[in-house]
């Protein structure tokens, strides 16, 4: 027998066990590869369907893409994205009173920033990989490329036929830049919806 000190701790081993420790531990790594390779591929199939999950908690109000440094409407039943009434900017139209899920999805291969005054009146939530964005007139977030954030907040009755700008505060900044657009919140009558 001999005393053997690993990783600080001392111990005694016999030749023997020795000889049937290494033995065993090749016997040992064998059989574990394929259980570990099973964990490793449970768990990124765990972690893609949580995020999937995730992904499908909300149904947005409306979809804007960011692609081509430019808005595009791809949701929304009233939006201004080919009927652009004079405006070289997409719009879309909201009604009051209502919690509104807006969902922007950065296609471009540069970070944007999706920013407006509305943001500084109302409480907003996001959910996603984005970053808060306060400027002097307005809030909002940067979304990295190939990322999805979706913006939840509601809409004061208050705020009926109000027109709010939005733009991206690093490539919508100036008059005629493309990456600008607009929220028009509706006045609705009575007896519909937001009344």
């Amino acid at each position: 027998m001999e005393a053997v000190v690993d990783q600080g701790w001392p111990s005694v081993t016999s030749k023997a066990r020795e000889k049937r420790m290494g033995n065993l531990l090749p016997t040992l790594a064998l059989g574990l590869k394929p259980i570990m390779l099973a964990i490793v591929l449970g768990g990124w199939a765990w972690t893609a369907a949580v995020l999937q999950a995730a992904e499908r908690e909300y149904e947005p109000d409306v979809t804007l893409a960011i692609k081509e440094k430019a808005f595009h409407v791809v949701k929304k039943s009233d939006s201004r994205e080919d009927l652009r009434d004079g405006s070289p900017h997409p719009g879309f139209s909201l009604a009051p009173g209502e919690d509104v899920i807006l969902e922007l999805r950065n296609e471009d291969r540069l970070p944007h920033e999706f920013v407006s005054p509305l943001f500084t009146l109302v409480e907003f939530q996001f959910w996603g990989k984005a970053t808060l964005v306060y400027t002097h007139t307005a809030t909002g977030i940067r979304v990295d490329p190939g990322e999805t954030v979706a913006l939840g907040f509601e809409l004061p009755k208050t705020f009926a036929g109000k027109q709010f700008k939005f733009w991206c505060n690093v490539h919508g900044k100036l008059h005629d830049d493309t990456l600008q657009g607009e929220i028009f919140v509706i006045k609705t009558k009575q007896g519909h919806r937001g009344t």
